[in-house]
């Protein structure tokens, strides 16, 4: 599979994989059953769920940066030209809708 990103939207799988891991982790290790995580899909939920609250507050702080005002010689307009990050053209903040979607899939279906 190919990964199509800008910026650092390359960060967005890690994110999810690195969460996704850990809660996992943590579900076995705080009942002490190694297959916890396979008999209750609610563990995907949280996993899924704190990675895009991560991954919202992350994009709104990417977004919140300044950008470079660049001045246009004929017309004396002035743009700002920002940085984008996002992974498979969808903007970095955007991803935590269909990482909450597929978190409630994963539980109820």
């Amino acid at each position: 599979m190919i990964l199509v990103w800008r910026g650092w939207g390359i960060a967005i799988p890690v994110i999810v994989i690195l969460i996704q891991l850990a809660v996992e982790q943590l579900a076995d290790q705080i009942t002490g059953s190694p297959g916890f995580r396979q008999m209750h899909p609610w563990v995907w939920l949280i996993g899924l769920s704190l990675a895009a609250a991560i991954i919202w507050f992350v994009g709104r702080k990417l977004e919140s940066r300044p950008g470079r005002i660049v001045i246009d010689k004929e017309t004396q307009s002035e743009y700002e030209i920002k940085a984008k990050h996002d992974l498979f053209w969808i903007p970095f903040k955007w991803w935590a809708i269909p990482l909450i979607a597929l978190g409630l899939t994963f539980t109820f279906v």
